[in-house]
């Protein structure tokens, strides 16, 4: 599941379960702290109800995500509970990149909902101590 250096793989896994928690538990601020804040992160993905969503640069991405959750604001721990399967962590130094496959719950919230599985990528940079993501890519294949 790990890469070679276990410590680091635990420290970004804890940041990608901690952006995921904070997404749909609606907490703005510490969904935001996950993030590099700058202009190069990206998010990208495909879901069938939604289609091809890109969004670039932390402005675009800050101010989607206030959004839903401004339009979503009650907070959905059953969202928070899914299922990570074949993990892959890569570190060095700075940079690391992870893969995995996600299997969340169908929770009655149709605007924000990833039922069923989802093909998952995290890019993840260190800035000062600290792993951030950089990149978020998806592609919610379903039940």
């Amino acid at each position: 599941m790990f890469g070679s250096d276990h410590a680091e793989s635990e420290a970004v896994m804890q940041v990608v379960v901690a952006e995921t928690t904070a997404f749909w538990m609606k907490d703005y601020d510490a969904w935001a702290n996950c993030w590099l804040q700058t202009a190069d992160t990206r998010r990208v993905g495909w879901w069938a109800r939604g289609g091809i969503r890109i969004t670039e640069g932390w402005d675009g991405l800050s101010a989607s995500v206030r959004e839903a959750i401004a339009n979503n604001p009650i907070p959905n721990p059953r969202a928070v509970q899914v299922r990570r399967e074949r993990v892959q962590v890569r570190t060095s130094d700075n940079m690391a990149w992870v893969t995995f496959e996600q299997y969340g719950a169908d929770t009655g919230e149709p605007d924000m909902d990833m039922p069923g599985l989802s093909y998952e990528t995290r890019i993840l940079e260190k800035h000062d101590g600290q792993w951030k993501i950089v990149y978020v890519g998806w592609l919610l294949a379903g039940e």
